[in-house]
């Protein structure tokens, strides 16, 4: 849902100069979601997460809490943290190309999603464990430092380019954990890779923060006359009940005045333009241009037109 902040002073200078039979305007500030850090825009569609499983337990466990941790912050700012980002694990297979066009798409029908998000296998650089240690209450751990990179694979079906986006990370994490004395060298480094969960559902939270949408302010001009519809479209405007007030603007369409028609159509498209329904917008718009030269009909049209 938009985020909307009225400038009150604007609309009540407005209404005070309703002295004539011509239009009046008032002012609203309203924010917007923009495309996140990515360049994406993923606001109002349905998306999915895919992690690749390599068959190693230790790495499979990483993938799944990266990717479920992921999907919790994408529920949290997309679906008001309702669970409706869903991860799936896939196995790997020899040769396959998980981040081909056709192979996202095919994933992206499987899943029932509008964004497919997919978490290539993990690759760990350099590891050197260190020798055993006691802490200091006499009880034997190992620990090491964990290079490793992630790469993940997006693609949007409804992105006009029609591509596949990478994107990829590199961090160190470090992991210890206590031994009993009998453990080989390889059971150590299996339990150390165990213990890094913590990390991999840090990490997956701050990924998904290039994803995130941004806010951006803009400001939006409504025209109004003097009568009571007009003023009951207003304060629908500040309760920011848009299809009320676009009710009452579609109510009065059937008006002689062009000019009045043209600033009900004007109203009509941007209101449409800050729910996001951008064609919309432009066929109100186009149609208020036809009927009357309004002030603020170029910016609008503009606007529109930027988002198409």
């Amino acid at each position: 849902m938009n985020r909307i902040l009225c400038s009150l002073s604007g609309a009540f200078s407005a209404l005070s100069v309703l002295t004539s039979c011509g239009p009046s305007t008032y002012a609203l500030d309203v924010e917007l979601r923009q495309p996140s850090a990515s360049g994406l825009d993923l606001g109002g569609k349905a998306i999915s997460v895919v992690f690749l499983d390599n068959g190693v337990s230790e790495d499979s466990l990483f993938s799944a809490t990266f990717s479920q941790s992921f999907a919790e912050r994408m529920d949290k700012e997309y679906f008001g943290g309702d669970s409706l980002v869903q991860v799936f694990s896939l196995r790997t297979r020899p040769g396959a190309e998980y981040s081909s066009r056709d192979t996202m798409i095919n994933l992206l029908t499987e899943t029932n999603a509008d964004v497919l998000f997919l978490m290539d296998t993990l690759h760990f650089g350099q590891v050197s464990p260190s020798l055993p240690a006691d802490d200091a209450a006499g009880r034997s751990f190992v620990e090491a430092s964990f290079p490793y990179s992630v790469t993940l694979y997006v693609y949007d079906a409804m992105y006009k380019g029609d591509k596949v986006f990478e994107f990829s990370g590199s961090k160190t994490a470090k992991s210890y954990t206590y031994l009993t004395g009998n453990e080989s060298g390889e059971e150590r480094f299996r339990m150390l890779k165990e213990n890094l969960v913590s990390e991999a559902k840090s990490s997956g939270s701050a990924s998904a923060s290039s994803f995130l949408a941004g806010w951006e302010s803009e400001r939006f001009i409504f025209y109004i006359f003097d009568s009571d519809a007009w003023y009951e479209s207003y304060y629908a405007v500040q309760e920011y009940r848009w299809k009320e007030a676009m009710d009452i603007w579609m109510s009065m369409l059937d008006t002689k005045n062009l000019e009045k028609k043209a600033c009900l159509e004007y109203n009509l498209a941007v209101a449409c333009y800050i729910q996001g329904q951008y064609s919309l917008a432009k066929e109100w718009i186009e149609l208020s241009a036809k009927d009357f030269d309004l002030p603020f009909t170029k910016r609008v049209s503009s606007m529109i037109q930027s988002k198409l």
